[in-house]
């Protein structure tokens, strides 16, 4: 008998996500990301794009709530950097290094998901990427990549997440 194989479907190399993850729009903006993470007036200019796009219908209404909270994260970031606090790194107590010489894993993973938020925020106002936003269901690619990215820097996002319930 045949030994079934077990991969997972989100690691098939043709699912949609990873076509996403993989696109040429997707490197794009995750380069570009780069170098916006560090600018406010980039991060500020952002928001104010990904705030114009109308999130009233579907499929973008169904996360509307996550993309603004990933709009205060941005622009909480941008008033770090103009205050000039950078991120405290972090530190091992029983170091005897200086804390400025130390990066941790974790604040590098950190680092990592906070470029993918601005990438992922880039891609979306990127309005010729896997699926052009400007064809019908042209944002469904926008969608599953902001989903994915909303579970996988859920730590980084949740201050900046409204809780308040819909009266």
């Amino acid at each position: 008998m045949k030994e079934q194989n077990w991969t997972p479907v989100f690691r098939n190399p043709k699912s949609t996500i990873s076509r996403v993850l993989r696109s040429p729009a997707f490197r794009e903006s995750r380069e570009r990301a780069a170098a916006i993470i560090e600018d406010p007036a980039a991060l500020r200019s952002l928001a104010i794009v990904v705030e114009t796009i109308d999130q009233t219908d579907a499929p973008l209404s169904a996360i509307a709530d996550r993309v603004a909270g990933a709009v205060r994260f941005l622009r909480a970031t941008a008033d770090r950097l103009d205050a000039g606090a950078a991120r405290p790194p972090d530190r091992r107590a029983d170091s005897p290094e200086p804390a400025a010489e130390i990066t941790s894993p974790a604040a590098a993973g950190r680092a990592v998901r906070e470029r993918l938020i601005v990438a992922a925020l880039h891609y979306l106002i990127t309005p010729v990427d896997l699926v052009p936003d400007f064809r019908a269901g042209g944002y469904i690619d926008d969608v599953l990549l902001l989903t994915w990215l909303f579970g996988a820097a859920a730590s980084e996002l949740e201050p900046f997440l409204d809780d308040d319930p819909i009266t």
